[in-house]
């Protein structure tokens, strides 16, 4: 029974996790309308906005936070949640990666991530590192190659590097927030693939998944 609601706790908190891609949505419409720099500025005072209810619920704890405080892991139950990670790296990687680049890494993110909580909890028995199992992270690795065959299926040189990196850091990452290491080495690495390979991505589709 115990498992069985750690199982459920899990899901619950991953349907919440999959929340975040709405800023990722986000800032694809403020680009497609205004511009990259009215994006990020959107994006910086949501990030604003939260730190401020983060301080609130780490200085002060609100009964009100007590109601919600299920979704959060015990480590971040004195910490910053993270969903304040989770905004600050795509503010980073689509200010310093290309759309495509971005989009991909932050995608990862959340399904890689999603994929290695939910197979791993619930198949996953041989540890490959910590509380992290095999399950766990081939379950990751194929979340991140479906994402990177969704959006550039004709650039495997590209999304095959950054499903590999995404999978190894979103492993090894313990007392950092994968929300922050997972899409921004994911990213760098893509990024210096269209460098040295001098591909060019195709153009930025604002019909992105028929929103706009």
């Amino acid at each position: 029974m115990g498992k069985k609601i750690s199982f459920m706790w899990e899901c619950v908190r991953k349907l919440m996790h999959l929340s975040g891609l709405i800023v990722v949505i986000l800032y694809t419409g403020l680009l497609n309308n205004f511009s990259d720099r009215v994006a990020i500025i959107v994006l910086t005072g949501i990030l604003l906005l939260l730190l401020e209810i983060e301080r609130i619920r780490l200085d002060h704890r609100p009964k009100l936070m007590k109601v919600v405080s299920g979704i959060f892991r015990p480590c971040e139950t004195n910490h910053v949640s993270g969903a304040a990670f989770f905004i600050i790296s795509t503010i980073i990687a689509f200010s310093a990666f290309e759309y495509w680049i971005a989009l991909i890494a932050m995608f990862m993110t959340v399904f890689g991530d999603m994929f290695a909580a939910l197979f791993g909890r619930a198949f996953g028995k041989k540890k490959i590192y910590r509380h992290k199992t095999w399950i766990g992270s081939l379950s990751a690795l194929f979340a991140n190659l479906l994402v990177g065959i969704f959006f550039l299926p004709q650039f495997a040189i590209i999304y095959i590097p950054m499903a590999i990196v995404a999978t190894i850091v979103e492993l090894l990452t313990h007392k950092l927030d994968d929300n922050l290491t997972v899409p921004l080495f994911a990213g760098f690495v893509g990024q210096m693939i269209v460098y040295y390979t001098d591909i060019s991505l195709p153009p930025i589709d604002f019909t992105f998944l028929g929103l706009f």
